[in-house]
């Protein structure tokens, strides 16, 4: 049984949870989902068979309310004066959810359960899996770790079995955190490619915003992915005179806040919004550069997305996107905020043919070498056989 707690209804987690579904061996598993969320990926996957449920939970119901908004306060005063019980607080806060779980486990006679997001946010999961014993897997995702502390670890160490971190660096995070680093093994997430199926020309034509150079962001508008970063270096590049123009695809709680530096710094004519889009690749497929500007990254699935289809890629030296971007091989790499570093890449890209060939080529051989759905598959069944065997 997948349990997937996050409130986007679309972030990376619920597309890495579609790709680990649809990738391992039905005639092996049967796959039940928890979603606290609407979600996208709810219809996806009952589409291709899958037991699906939605559980309401008080805290990561994705809206405002006023038990809600208590519940996180007292949650708050408890780890700060008093941790010991914060533990028990989980408990009592997800009382009904864990409840429900635990009648679900019992309906479809789940033999294992994997806790789709980080540790911190997945308590609920590791009640049912005490109170049922059956063994817990937990996928390690971001940097996250909030509201964790010795007590919270203590308590899950004596019920989750293995640990899966999605970078080498959110495996270093975690293990500072104090997890122990043997239990923790770093999987990357993988890419089901797509080429071949007809989705090169995409819904909407990005020559029809502009004649010249495209280059596209896809991610969350929010603070960490470094958004402002990348206009601002855009803004730079405007006032150079080239042709070109921005592609912001997502949306996020930063939203506001981007389109009013996009005015500030004047670039409103060269800059789209393009909102959120349930399949971005034809959208990649046409830009002539991809650019992940993030401050915190866990992963970076985008860029393997970018080289899946031809599309070359810039990224920042943070979390796993050194672990996907082998600078001057696949795409490059600039440090977060170095404007100067990050306009002359681009420029490098998108004047030298030759050069940008070479990324692309390097992008397919990384994607077939590197993030293989079989290599994927046989590293999460040998844990999930391990623990159902055991």
């Amino acid at each position: 049984m997948f349990v997937e707690c996050g409130r986007s209804g679309y972030g990376g987690s619920f597309h890495s949870l579609y790709h680990t579904v649809v990738n391992l061996n039905p005639e092996k598993y049967r796959f039940v989902v928890v979603f606290f969320n609407k979600t996208i990926f709810y219809e996806k996957l009952t589409k291709c068979g899958i037991k699906c449920y939605y559980l309401n939970d008080p805290i990561y119901e994705n809206c405002f309310t006023y038990k809600k908004f208590l519940l996180l306060k007292l949650n708050g005063f408890v780890l700060r004066y008093f941790s010991r019980l914060s533990v028990l607080i989980k408990y009592i806060v997800h009382l009904k959810t864990i409840h429900n779980m635990e009648s679900i486990i019992r309906k479809e006679g789940v033999g294992l359960i994997h806790l789709n997001n980080q540790l911190s946010l997945n308590y609920m999961g590791l009640f049912s899996a005490k109170s049922t014993g059956i063994p817990c897997v937990v996928h390690l995702r971001t940097f996250n770790s909030g509201g964790l502390n010795s007590y919270k670890i203590a308590f899950a160490t004596d019920i989750i079995r293995k640990y899966i971190a999605i970078s080498k660096e959110i495996k270093y995070h975690w293990v500072d955190r104090g997890l122990d680093t043997k239990n923790i093994d770093v999987i990357y997430n993988i890419l089901t490619s797509v080429q071949g199926d007809g989705m090169a020309s995409g819904p909407v034509s990005l020559s029809s915003f502009c004649c010249g150079l495209k280059i596209i962001y896809v991610g969350r508008l929010i603070e960490c992915k470094g958004v402002q970063f990348l206009l601002e270096c855009f803004a730079q590049l405007a006032n150079d005179n080239i042709n070109n123009r921005l592609f912001l695809v997502g949306d996020g709680e930063y939203e506001g806040k981007t389109r009013e530096l996009v005015s500030l710094l004047n670039i409103e004519d060269s800059v789209v919004f393009l909102g959120f889009r349930e399949n971005p690749r034809p959208f990649i497929k046409q830009a002539d550069l991809l650019v992940l500007p993030s401050k915190e990254e866990g992963f970076g699935r985008v860029l393997l997305e970018a080289m899946d289809v031809g599309t070359p890629v810039i990224g920042t030296r943070v979390g796993g996107i050194p672990e996907i971007v082998e600078h001057g091989v696949n795409g490059l790499l600039v440090n977060y905020g170095d404007v100067k570093s990050l306009n002359d890449s681009i420029l490098k890209i998108l004047k030298d043919g030759p050069f940008r060939d070479k990324l692309i080529r390097g992008g397919y051989e990384t994607i077939r070498n590197k993030f293989r759905p079989d290599i994927y598959q046989r590293k999460l069944e040998n844990i999930y056989d391990s623990l159902l065997l055991d």
